[in-house]
């Protein structure tokens, strides 16, 4: 089973952390690993800072819309599930900061759920902490600065 933790990053971050996902996945692993509240609070105020609240009824609605007649689609609440015939699934659960991504499976599941977010939100970075594994699902175009 895969999962993966989906953070809408501020518009500015991304541009300036495309390249360099791996500093912003130390920053997110450090404060999931991390045993000391004292530490946890500052890592968490840096993951506010560079992070947006999930535009979550514009996620879930677009998520129906482009997967409602997808006949093995079902919503339950803030997750909406895909099964395929035989044990294949993926389910996406929507939280106020973030967004989860647990597929068993078959790699078109998940990617139907990424293709959808990635059409909503030009900045999401996904992270797979079992895999140490980071990436953009819509890559910002990096601008050319001629001197």
């Amino acid at each position: 089973m895969k999962t993966y933790h989906l953070y809408l990053m501020q518009h500015d971050i991304a541009k300036e952390y495309f390249g360099r996902e791996s500093l912003l996945f130390d920053l997110f692993s450090r404060f999931t690993r991390s045993r000391s509240l004292a530490e946890k609070k500052v890592l968490y105020r840096q993951i506010k800072y560079v992070t947006k609240p999930l535009p979550a009824l514009k996620l879930h609605h677009r998520t129906e819309q482009a997967l409602g007649s997808h006949p093995g689609y079902r919503r339950e609440g803030n997750t909406h599930w895909l099964w395929e015939s035989g044990q294949a699934w993926t389910k996406l659960t929507l939280h106020r900061q973030y967004a989860v991504l647990e597929s068993s499976g078959h790699y078109e599941l998940e990617a139907m759920f990424f293709e959808v977010l990635r059409k909503q939100e030009a900045t999401f970075l996904a992270l797979n902490y079992e895999n140490e594994q980071s990436g953009w699902l819509n890559p910002i175009r990096q601008e050319r600065k001629y001197v």
